[in-house]
């Protein structure tokens, strides 16, 4: 739960990160927004602690306590076992008397009833007149036995409960050791139990730690130092009426604008046949085109979608990487990808390990470990214009940025090429 959680404030935290840094938010707001995915970062390493202090130094206490302690066998524990023969063994000799006595019971039980129901029976036998004398003879000595058995039975009985009587203290005393046994390892797992629950209760209260009372301070102290009005004046200034203007103005030729041709490395377009060299510097800066709003000239970058580009000029920050190994996407923004799949590579790898990509359409997370550039070398895409002298080519992070120069007349060209 704890590294789940970190691993949600990290995302959190990245996802807002960069979209404050892509947003117009700028001055002392953006401090704020920014101090906030610190803290979350801040927050997210301060559970990843707790995880690994509760999987390190109270699981390995447990667990170490446990072996300690208690040995399993085949199908029982071994306290367990010890335990429960213990008490038999105690109970043992106790049990046999107690047999013996409820043997005993049972015996005068019987006799005291035949006895009632003899008495009954010569109770009637002698309100009859049919009955004869050898009869009531007969019944006479049948109830005088009947009075000695039970007399004997009642007597065993008795002696029986007092054997039985004799016997008890010392099955008390043998059951008490044996319970005084299990009761000192109840007393132990207790004690153990109630200090892991202190070391667990010291583990998870964060509440004290300096780098969460830093975080909510430096949140705290950002918002008492908003100045709405002067956050406005900046955006002005840098981004709208204040800013400084840059006009065009007269360029004389120099004649030192000149770059140097990378090897016999040529570019060719495919429909008007022309050949371009591609060289390894890039143009000078007075070859590119001027904006008189200090090079603010593409707006749907600035404030569009960051996935979406015009139809003449695909996106020239993208890079083929391979998997080298299948994963599965542990959240809803992570990519799930097999061993040897492409993928787009979108952004660089952030400090977190994480890259943004596209596979199948599907843009999301994947971790930068689990993917390598692709075996053949990136595709490289350029956009010429009939207005401009420079081209821009881009490859791979991985591989040179170069800038092709050439006039293509009055259209607007379209073309790729490969590096092998």
């Amino acid at each position: 739960m704890e590294l789940k959680y970190a691993k949600g404030l990290k995302q959190w935290s990245r996802k807002w990160e960069d979209a404050t840094n892509k947003s117009p938010e700028c001055g002392s707001l953006e401090q704020v927004m920014k101090s906030m995915t610190a803290e979350a970062n801040e927050t997210a390493d301060v559970h990843l602690d707790v995880r690994q202090k509760l999987s390190g130094a109270v699981l390995d206490t447990i667990k170490h306590w446990k072996n300690s302690n208690y040995q399993k066998t085949f199908v029982k524990w071994k306290q367990t076992v010890a335990a429960n023969e213990g008490f038999e063994k105690v109970q043992r000799p106790w049990a046999k008397r107690f047999v013996k006595v409820e043997k005993a019971k049972k015996a005068y039980h019987l006799a005291a009833r035949t006895l009632e129901q003899l008495k009954g029976q010569l109770d009637i036998y002698e309100r009859d007149p049919m009955t004869t004398t050898d009869s009531l003879k007969k019944l006479k000595d049948k109830l005088s036995r009947s009075e000695t058995e039970n007399d004997k039975s009642k007597d065993k009985y008795k002696d029986r409960l007092n054997e039985l009587d004799m016997a008890n203290q010392q099955y008390i005393n043998e059951m008490t050791v044996e319970f005084e046994k299990c009761q000192s390892m109840e007393k132990l797992r207790m004690e153990f139990c109630v200090k892991t629950v202190e070391d667990y209760l010291k583990y998870i209260d964060v509440s004290k730690d300096p780098r969460l009372t830093n975080s909510f301070q430096n949140i705290q102290h950002g918002l008492n130092e908003v100045s709405i009005e002067e956050d406005l004046k900046k955006y002005a200034d840098s981004k709208g009426t204040g800013m400084q203007m840059l006009w065009p103005a007269f360029t004389e030729y120099d004649q030192s604008d000149s770059y140097p041709p990378l090897g016999n490395l040529q570019m060719k377009d495919t429909d008007s046949g022309n050949h371009f060299n591609v060289y390894d510097d890039p143009p000078p800066a007075h070859a590119a085109k001027k904006n008189p709003f200090n090079g603010f000239d593409d707006v749907d970058s600035e404030w569009g979608d960051n996935n979406s580009y015009p139809a003449s000029q695909p996106p020239t920050n993208q890079v083929k990487v391979m998997a080298m190994f299948d994963y599965h996407g542990a959240e809803a923004d992570e990519l799930t990808f097999k061993e040897g799949d492409l993928l787009v590579q979108l952004d660089e790898e952030d400090e977190n390990g994480w890259c943004r990509g596209l596979l199948h359409g599907v843009e999301g997370l994947y971790p930068a470990a689990t993917c390598s550039a692709s075996s053949r070398s990136r595709a490289v895409t350029c956009c010429a214009s009939s207005r401009s002298s420079a081209v821009a080519c881009s490859v791979s992070s991985r591989s040179r940025v170069v800038m092709a120069s050439s006039y293509f007349g009055s259209s607007e060209t379209l073309f790729y090429f490969e590096y092998y």
